[in-house]
């Protein structure tokens, strides 16, 4: 039979297997929250049209700022805007929005992320809201982005 520092031990063990088990799933974003995509796109146009992947967040009865972040791959032949699109609504940028055209080695992607937090008073409703990666040419309507892999997340903040 066990001594009763071995039950001790292997007792403390398996609660801090729960309690980091229990931390990790707090983490997770629920799955309407989340989008990706592993598929290569090519979109050609001046500012303004929808590009990107489309996530949504059911906001509570308070509605509470959120953060949306975009991570992408991508190639561009000249300056672009990227926004966001609000429940269908304009692009708009909540915070950065140049893709700068830069001359890339290699394959000519470069990898990026974008970062916005919306706030009640930027058009958030109570129950669900759609979020949606749009923009286009800075200037020109001849201005293309090859989207590579990315990923789009919202959570609302605490």
């Amino acid at each position: 039979m066990p001594s009763t520092n071995t039950r001790n031990v292997v007792l403390r063990a398996v609660l801090a297997c729960l309690i980091i088990a229990g931390a990790v799933s707090a983490f997770a974003i629920p799955t309407k929250q989340v989008a990706r995509s592993l598929t290569a796109k090519t979109v050609t146009a001046k500012c303004c049209v929808l590009f990107g992947p489309a996530v949504s967040i059911t906001e509570p009865t308070a509605v509470a700022p959120v953060i949306v972040t975009w991570n992408s791959d991508y190639s561009i032949n000249d300056e672009f805007r990227i926004g966001l699109s609000l429940n269908g609504g304009s692009c708009l940028s909540y915070g950065s929005g140049v893709g700068p055209l830069l001359t890339i080695p290699g394959s000519g992607f470069q990898a990026v992320t974008y970062q916005w937090v919306l706030f009640p008073g930027d058009g958030l409703l109570k129950g669900n809201n759609t979020f949606q990666v749009c923009g286009g040419g800075a200037n020109s309507d001849a201005a293309a982005i090859t989207i590579g892999n990315n990923t789009l997340t919202v959570q609302i903040s605490k």
